[in-house]
């Protein structure tokens, strides 16, 4: 047998070991997904879709009065179920709209980029086609950047807005370099983009966001802890470039100006134990909006509507008004 031959057979081996590891990926990528829905704790019969131009929007509507809508984190895990320890109590008095942004949850979840414009264009149209109404904002997380941006459009259709631990104000003036070009090139390759994701939301790894996130970790439930990890994987493989795009800062947006800008009541909610001094971040929106007014909730961090929501109703109940 001449040197060929053996180098032919060499190659044919390790092609087909190649193949066979990439088919056994691509199995366990797809049980993962499959399994994580198989209890569908996400969704329910008060379900409602709106058809937004990139795809389907999940929200839901319960209460009488004036018009509130709750975003939630920009997390790929993120969904309307942030809200569920408050929703309730608010919608005694208000008209109270929940949605998973496009992406999310039990939204569509297209395989495109997500900018801040996708989620701006999102909170305009659905605002005018289904809410209908001059309509107060609570965000959690980087979303309040989304409402802050839709708001300085067009401050006439919005009333206050409430930002639940908003974003760092310096960390969304960066702009995705070569490096996070790469990076997102990378994460939505179909097997390694996919299998990336999955260890990235895997059950530990949420458990582990969650204790960062959360001052005392035994308050949350593990069913909610897995409708999370639902979330996560609800829409298949399709669910990692949003992932890709808030990962790599495609959904950043400059909010300065607009904070500076804006008349429309501002207010801000934070924990009191998160790694950066709270009052600090704070004092970022105050130096540019004067009349931003804050409150702090001690012994949580970043969820303290999950963390204390007794709290944060008796806060909301003086800055929704």
């Amino acid at each position: 047998m001449n040197e060929r031959t053996l180098n032919m057979k060499k190659a044919s081996k390790w092609l087909f070991l190649l193949g066979f590891v990439t088919a056994i990926a691509a199995i366990i990528n797809k049980l993962i997904f499959t399994v994580a829905i198989l209890k569908e704790r996400l969704f329910n019969n008060k379900a409602h879709y709106y058809q937004l131009k990139f795809g389907k929007i999940y929200y839901t509507v319960q209460g009488h009065g004036p018009s509130v809508l709750l975003i939630h984190d920009t997390e790929a895990d993120g969904s309307a179920n942030e809200f569920q320890r408050i929703v309730n109590t608010l919608s005694k008095q208000y008209k109270v709209y929940t949605l998973d942004l496009l992406g999310y949850g039990r939204s569509e979840k297209p395989k495109l980029t997500y900018t801040a414009y996708v989620f701006v264009q999102l909170i305009h149209d659905f605002r005018k086609d289904i809410i209908r109404d001059h309509t107060s904002i609570i965000t959690s997380g980087k979303s309040n950047a989304f409402a802050t941006m839709a708001c300085y459009q067009d401050h006439e259709q919005f009333k206050n807005l409430i930002f639940i631990n908003p974003a760092d104000l310096q960390q969304l003036k960066v702009n995705p370099g070569n490096r996070d070009k790469f990076v997102k090139f990378v994460l939505e390759l179909p097997l390694l983009g996919t299998s990336i994701y999955n260890y990235t939301f895997s059950k530990r790894a949420i458990v582990k966001l969650f204790n960062q996130r959360i001052y005392n970790p035994t308050q949350i439930k593990d069913r909610f802890l897995a409708t999370n990890y639902e979330s996560a994987h609800t829409g298949g493989s399709a669910s990692k470039f949003v992932y890709a795009s808030n990962r790599c800062h495609f959904n950043n947006v400059n909010i300065t100006d607009a904070i500076a800008g804006i008349n429309n009541n501002i207010f801000i909610i934070q924990g009191l134990r998160c790694e950066d001094d709270p009052t600090c971040k704070c004092n970022d929106y105050k130096i540019i909006n004067p009349s931003i007014e804050c409150a702090t909730i001690d012994r949580t961090k970043t969820m303290p509507h999950l963390e204390k929501p007794e709290s944060v109703l008796e806060i909301l109940s003086v800055y929704l008004h």
